[in-house]
């Protein structure tokens, strides 16, 4: 057995240039931007031996570079004249007829007309060689039909005229009947129709007589009959005709007249409605407005009590931590007075120190370590607070101090 073999696939694309080749490609002007010079992709090694070829890329080059020269040269140009170019632009669009045709509408009228006439031309041709053709086949079927036809009539009227012909065929008996039927058809459409003319001059005469008396010495022709009978049946049926056209009008004046209120009654109610839904809308901002207004009111009294509250929060504690003004010392105690005690186990009069730095609303006001003396308690908080004069104070004010038992203590 022979191995099995896949013949080489042709390729798919064309192969492309050598890594040492230049490729260009070349893109219209109406592309816009620079094009490229060549034509298609050129090769620059490998076309020494071949002088057109160089001529031919040479001539290339050399119009691609005047080209560009005369582009740069027309852009050069028109930097230049920026400001005429816009004036005129803007004049041709003020001046601007989207009505105005750009073509000569002569040309395109006489264009029109030559080639409809070029159209019938070709259409009378085709009619002529349809015609040629029919001549030289025959007949056409449809008049040779048509003549049948008439042979057909001829001979079923001298049929049916004749007493004899009772023993003719079946197809021309029927023939003959169809053609008979036709007849008196048509027969019957004459004679309505003079019947009709008859009757209307019958009418005219009446008219003209009852309008007119005849005179004495004129003889009244008699009336016929049936004719009277038939002018009043004609009288009558116009009679119905106008009152039931009267009807109909009347009925639709009045449906008309009904549509119309209802669609007034419709706009009416759509306006009320709408009016209704305003209002309700009026009042509804109202009401918002008016609670807004109750909202913020009932903030703002929020706000001030609690800012209220606030400041007699903040006045009672600068109470607790305020100088002592009250205390009038006559002289620096030399002793301590066992006789009035205050809270924490301490006397009037008894030397004490700062356990710790004291401050008030977080500014440093006696220090660690700092003596001072008990005046006795403090006057706003005195089950609470002792008042002391300390040796020295950092804020550099005169008076006592109110302070808690654990802020001293009797020893240094």
């Amino acid at each position: 057995s022979r191995p099995f073999r896949c013949s080489p696939l042709p390729p798919l694309a064309p192969r492309l240039p050598a890594p040492g080749r230049l490729a260009a490609m070349n893109h219209p002007p109406a592309m816009g931007g620079k094009t490229a010079w060549g034509v298609r992709e050129l090769a620059a090694t490998g076309l020494a031996d071949d002088p057109e070829e160089i001529k031919k890329i040479k001539a290339a080059a050399a119009d691609f570079q005047r080209r560009e020269e005369e582009r740069l040269r027309r852009l050069h140009g028109m930097d230049g004249e920026a400001e005429r170019i816009l004036a005129d632009r803007h004049a041709r669009r003020s001046t601007f007829d989207p009505t105005a045709s750009t073509t000569n509408t002569d040309d395109i009228k006489r264009m029109q007309e030559e080639a409809l006439r070029k159209m019938r031309e070709a259409k009378e041709a085709r009619r002529a060689a349809k015609r040629q053709q029919k001549g030289k086949e025959g007949a056409p079927a449809k008049k040779r039909k048509k003549k049948k036809k008439k042979d057909e009539s001829e001979s079923s009227s001298s049929s049916s005229g004749s007493s004899s012909s009772a023993s003719s065929s079946s197809s021309s008996s029927s023939s003959s009947s169809a053609a008979s039927k036709k007849k008196k058809k048509k027969e019957k459409k004459a004679g309505r129709a003079k019947e009709k003319v008859l009757f209307e001059i019958r009418m005219d005469q009446l008219q003209a007589r009852e309008s007119s008396p005849p005179a004495a010495d004129q003889p009244v022709a008699p009336l016929d009959p049936e004719l009277k009978r038939k002018a009043e049946e004609a009288r009558l049926r116009e009679k119905e005709v106008k009152k039931k056209a009267k009807e109909q009008a009347a009925a639709w004046a009045a449906e008309m007249k009904q549509k119309e209120a209802e669609a007034e009654a419709k706009r009416q109610a759509e306006l009320k409605r709408r009016e209704e839904e305003a209002e309700a809308k009026r009042k509804a901002d109202e009401e918002a407005r008016r609670k807004a207004q109750e909202e913020a009111a009932e903030a703002k009294r929020r706000a001030d009590e609690d800012a209220a509250k606030k400041a007699a929060e903040a006045e009672e504690r600068k109470k607790l931590f305020s100088v002592s003004s009250g205390f009038k010392r006559e002289g620096k105690k030399s002793g301590i007075d066992r006789s009035k005690p205050v809270i924490g186990g301490y006397f009037e009069g008894q030397t004490v120190y700062a356990a710790k730095n004291i401050t008030v609303r977080g500014n440093l006001v006696v220090k660690l370590g700092c003596s001072g003396v008990i005046i006795g308690p403090a006057e706003n908080n005195p089950t609470q607070r002792i008042a002391v004069e300390f040796s020295k104070r950092e804020d550099r004010l005169p008076g006592c101090l109110n302070v808690v038992p654990a802020e001293i203590k009797k020893n240094r």
